[in-house]
């Protein structure tokens, strides 16, 4: 301290002054009013954002809220409503409520439901119900996938066999449109529909109407997009019903007709079989067969829920030469009313059972049920007629069937006798009389020996948990052991059916609309016995050593590689390393558009068709030993698959 010195250029110093309080509060509220600013206009943002989001919500769920607003609707209109009023007239009127949604149908018919689908992948399509005009009582209920093809002729069919008067009740699911072709919607305009002309994809519609008289009502809901359905829609009407003279026909007093009089009144979809001026027979009176060997062979007729199909299967087969109806019998799976029905007013015998297991394995376990219940309602019975309820039966089927069940006793490397040609379409068969040996199985239409099925085939049948397709089964070599069927040119039966668990429309389109089915009575078979084991090798034989062989330079998939030729006998030779090598063959049946998803109707690698009416031999080389007969000069046909890529975009 003693040496500080004081600087003379140093500011002298002045004391520091205070702002005043009010300038401070000024400051202060002046930062409030920023920040609130900045909290208003985050709040009204968050406002705006949170609008926008319910108002998307809303959109989003409208459709649901309003089915389930609808469901609820019916839920509680249900229990509430009254009974069936009657005017002052004294003529009943029924409550009708049909509901038509994306996920869901439903009728309900004075309070009761009658038709209720939520089921997913199931049900899509037009369901109509069919109700007695006089009582109001469900006669026929029927679904038509009009997504598919050839469903909407389907629908026409039914609804033109379906009784003036009757009271129609029509309901979309999902989608009804996208195969229900013109003809079917000027039907149903014819009907009365405003809508039906102009319903189109993923639109919803409900439609009550009396069959040549009065509409009750219509619904509809147009879809707003591809990817959207209609809004649900769900019809309220009344009908007033019609006295029961108007719905009753006068028919003779005989068995038949009581028959027919039971069966018309609680069923519908039948045409003239409940015509009252001019009705359909339900006996029939074929010629019968001189020496028929089939005529105590009982025949199983396996079905389902499926009873138009039924009812057309039973007409064919009681039409059929030779047909003995008291060995009929026909399994149900399932306790279902109309099937039933349509066996009673045949006057035929009918079982049902229990389903057991689902899908494949239920049918596998349905047939084994019965056949076995075949033999033991027939415990003398040698053999066993098996046929489906969607085949239609040749005239000559039974006769056919008389002219060959002897080779069953007589060879022992047969395995059945098939009315079934897998290969046999209206291009590829062309000889009636003409039979052929198969190591395959065929089904559809074909008789089973006895101690096959009780020796072998029923002690191990596959069991209930596996789902498993029975024919397959019976088709693979543990069970066929080499042996193989009889089966004719041109086939006995013809398949029909479109809908089933392994089939629809484009299926059938594909595979079997286009088989060829005989319809000559009275064929006389040539050569039976040539049917047998070491007869047949010496006749195929004799064939190929009659045959041309084909110029193998041509590609076998264009027309001019058969001659314009008639009755002549050619043979191709083509590439098959081994037994199970069918590369080749695949590409040849693709091309000739017949049978193609796996080899079937071969013998000892050897295919025997029809190409514009000349017997065609196909010799698979060098694995058949028909092959020795081959010269030297010739070259197998090879056809390539296409890439695999190829087969992805197809």
């Amino acid at each position: 301290m003693d040496e500080w010195k004081p600087n003379p250029q140093a500011k002298p110093f002045v004391p520091r002054r205070h702002r005043s309080w009010l300038i401070a509060c000024k400051y202060r509220l002046t930062g409030q009013r920023s920040v609130r600013r900045l909290c208003q206009t985050g709040a009204l943002l968050f406002l705006l954002v949170t609008v926008i989001v319910n108002i998307k919500l809303i959109l989003d769920t409208r459709r649901a809220a309003a089915e389930e607003e609808l469901v609820q609707d019916y839920d509680n209109i249900i229990p509430n409503m009254e009974t069936a009023r009657r005017p002052s007239h004294g003529r009943k009127v029924l409550d009708i409520e049909v509901y038509s949604s994306r996920s869901k149908v439903y009728v309900a018919v004075d309070g009761t439901t009658v038709l209720e689908d939520e089921a997913k992948e199931q049900g899509r399509g037009i369901h109509v119900i069919v109700l007695n005009q006089a009582t109001g009582h469900v006669m026929a209920k029927r679904v038509f996938d009009t997504y598919s093809p050839h469903e909407d002729e389907a629908m026409i069919l039914f609804l033109n066999m379906v009784s003036r008067g009757r009271i129609l009740l029509f309901t979309i699911k999902d989608e009804g449109s996208f195969h229900l072709k013109d003809t079917a919607k000027s039907l149903l305009k014819g009907l009365g529909s405003q809508i039906a002309s102009s319903l189109s994809w993923r639109d919803m519609w409900t439609f009550v109407v009396k069959k040549g008289g009065q509409v009750y009502g219509e619904k509809h809901s147009k879809s707003p997009a591809l990817a959207t359905w209609g809004d649900p829609v769900l019809l309220k009407t009344e009908v007033q019903l019609s006295s029961a003279e108007d719905a009753e026909c006068h028919w003779a007093h005989t068995d038949a007709n009581w028959r027919r009089k039971t069966f018309c009144s609680k069923v519908e979809g039948y045409g003239s079989i409940c015509s009252c001026k001019d009705p359909a027979p339900i006996e029939f009176n074929p010629e019968p067969l001189k020496d028929n060997k089939v005529y105590e062979v009982p025949v199983a007729v396996i079905a389902g829920n499926r009873p138009n199909y039924l009812y057309r299967m039973l007409r064919s087969l009681l039409s059929a030469q030779g047909v003995n109806p008291e060995m009929i019998v026909v399994f149900i799976d399932g306790y279902y009313e109309e099937p039933m029905d349509v066996v009673e007013l045949f006057g035929l015998k009918g079982v049902q059972h229990t389903p057991i297991s689902i899908k494949n394995a239920r049918v596998s376990q349905h047939y084994k049920a019965s056949l076995t219940a075949t033999f033991n309602l027939h415990p003398d019975a040698k053999f066993a007629v098996v046929l489906e309820e969607d085949l239609d039966i040749s005239v000559d089927f039974f006769s056919f069937l008389s002219q060959t069940i002897h080779l069953l006793e007589d060879d022992e490397s047969l395995y059945c006798i098939s009315a079934w040609n897998d290969q046999g379409y209206e291009h590829t068969a062309e000889d009636i009389t003409l039979l052929y040996r198969v190591e395959s199985m065929p089904g559809l239409g074909w008789v089973l020996k006895k101690s096959l099925y009780k020796d072998e085939l029923e002690p191990k049948w596959p069991t209930p948990e596996k789902l498993w397709d029975w024919d397959m089964w019976v088709r693979m070599p543990e069970q066929r052991k080499g042996r193989e069927c009889i089966i004719p040119d041109v086939s006995r039966s013809y398949h029909f059916g479109i809908v089933g668990l392994n089939m629809n429309g484009y299926f059938h389109e594909a595979y079997f609309k286009k088989h060829k089915l005989n319809t000559v009575p009275n064929v006389q078979l040539k050569n039976v016995d040539s049917l047998k084991k070491d007869a047949y090798e010496t006749e195929i034989h004799k064939l190929i050593s009659e045959a041309k062989i084909l110029d193998h330079s041509k590609n076998p998939c264009e027309d001019n590689f058969i001659p314009d030729t008639e009755g002549k006998i050619y043979i191709m030779y083509i590439r098959m390393e081994q037994e199970a090598d069918f590369t080749t063959w695949t590409q040849l049946a693709k091309c000739l558009h017949i049978w193609d998803l796996d080899v079937r109707g071969n013998h000892k690698g050897m295919w025997r068709l029809f190409r514009k009416k000349n017997h065609l031999l196909v010799v698979g080389t060098p694995s058949s030993p028909y092959s020795s007969k081959k010269p030297a000069t010739v070259i197998p046909i090879y056809l390539e698959p296409p890439p695999k890529e190829d087969v992805e975009l197809n």
